[in-house]
């Protein structure tokens, strides 16, 4: 009966925005949001740069839980303040994990000099990622937004100084402080940072066996100098310490190119790391897949890292990183964004902590695998495509989500 429901509302939707089009520029392009864990969907149907309105029509299937949802993204922006939430909407009694009728996806203010944000952190990496490396509030259960994921970022930067602090919902705490100072008069301004970051709770995940292991609170400390080098090179060293583990320490190189039609950074070094450490341990898959520090070999460990980032205008943005280390297993991501035409976007993603060839995927070890469809109907109307596969912590298996949604924008 819900999905019943649910194609007349959709047809009726689809009726309403097609006239509204009639009306509209039928050049404009879109937006199309999108996240290594999933998002709240995409942002579409900008209008007059203060105010944004988006209405979709979804159903989602989160592994056995079917149920249909409407939600109501609404934007708000005015100069340096910025406020974005959800409202959804569930028809039917049933709600898969983690759904949320209200989520405050955002609220913020960021003049680029000072900023204050409360909402979903995503990107969040200290000087080159040795400890805190592409850290992101967002959980692998659900595929839309919950108030779960949230954190408050804030940031201050005045002459040759900044800092950074945050606290999430989890109950991680961190701040970093950064100053570019000129040693001698011959060299360039060299930037220096340093960090402290702690997990004052730490985490439970429930195994497929039905049992619960618990990880530990961690906390950590770091130092990073980055120095400008001839052709545009960036020289960088780097060290970081886990309290009462191991530590590490990385020396790399990066280079950045930017034409008109292409733009592309590499990142390439090496590490030394003792005992019981692990590269990047606030990453992505912390809140779901955590390194189990006491795992680690009692032997030091070495080896090269290296990572790609490229875009071609708005036909492809690729996003690889590869570390492999001895005795240990090597971590791939990858993920790729391309809009081939106005009205079509396409984005994918992947991410193994413990890869070692493309036939050893294993979700249950904590790869996320997804992908987003979106196709623009009419300038008023998209219809999107979420599909995601993960390892589910709370529940303590792999699930397979899915939500198809018709988005309106007014």
């Amino acid at each position: 009966m819900r999905k019943v429901i649910l194609l007349v509302v959709s047809c009726l939707l689809l009726v309403v925005s097609s006239l509204q089009a009639e009306a509209a520029d039928p050049g404009g392009k879109f937006s199309f949001s999108n996240s290594m864990l999933g998002g709240s969907g995409s942002s579409f149907g900008k209008l007059e740069g203060d105010l944004s309105n988006g209405i979709s029509l979804g159903f989602i299937k989160a592994g056995s839980v079917e149920v249909g949802s409407i939600s109501w993204r609404p934007n708000y922006k005015y100069g340096a303040w910025g406020l974005g939430f959800d409202v959804n909407v569930p028809i039917g009694n049933q709600r898969p994990d983690g759904y949320d009728s209200l989520v405050f996806r955002y609220a913020e203010y960021d003049d680029g000099q000072k900023g204050l944000r409360y909402g979903v952190l995503d990107g969040i990496t200290w000087g080159h990622g040795l400890l805190v490396k592409n850290y992101t509030t967002r959980l692998a259960g659900p595929v839309i937004l919950n108030n779960n994921q949230m954190g408050i970022r804030g940031f201050y930067n005045w002459d040759n100084y900044g800092v950074t602090a945050l606290n999430t919902w989890s109950h991680i705490y961190g701040v970093r402080v950064t100053e570019k100072i000129k040693p001698v008069e011959f060299l360039p301004l060299i930037t220096f940072g340093q960090g402290y970051i702690c997990d004052t709770n730490g985490l439970s995940v429930k195994q497929t066996d039905g049992t619960t292991r618990s990880f530990p609170s961690q906390a950590g400390v770091e130092l990073d100098a980055t120095m400008p080098l001839p052709f545009g090179f960036n020289g960088y060293g780097e060290y970081a310490r886990l309290m009462n583990y191991g530590q590490g320490a990385s020396v790399g190189v990066d280079w950045g190119v930017d034409f008109l039609a292409f733009a592309a950074t590499f990142d390439v070094g090496y590490r030394s790391m003792s005992s019981r450490f692990a590269p990047g341990y606030f990453d992505t898959d912390y809140e779901i897949n955590p390194t189990d520090l006491t795992s680690i070999g009692a032997s030091s460990r070495n080896g090269y890292f290296a990572g790609f980032k490229g875009i071609m205008s708005d036909y492809l943005k690729l996003n690889i990183q590869y570390e492999a280390y001895q005795g240990a297993n090597t971590t791939l991501l990858a993920e790729a964004l391309s809009i081939p035409r106005e009205d079509v976007s396409l984005y994918a993603y992947y991410s193994q902590p413990k890869f070692v060839d493309f036939n050893s995927l294993t979700l249950e070890e904590g790869a996320v695998i997804g992908a987003k469809v979106g196709y623009k109907v009419n300038p008023n109307t998209m219809i999107v495509t979420h599909y995601k596969k993960a390892y589910n912590p709370t529940l303590g298996k792999v699930e397979e989500t899915q939500w198809y949604e018709i988005e309106l924008s007014f």
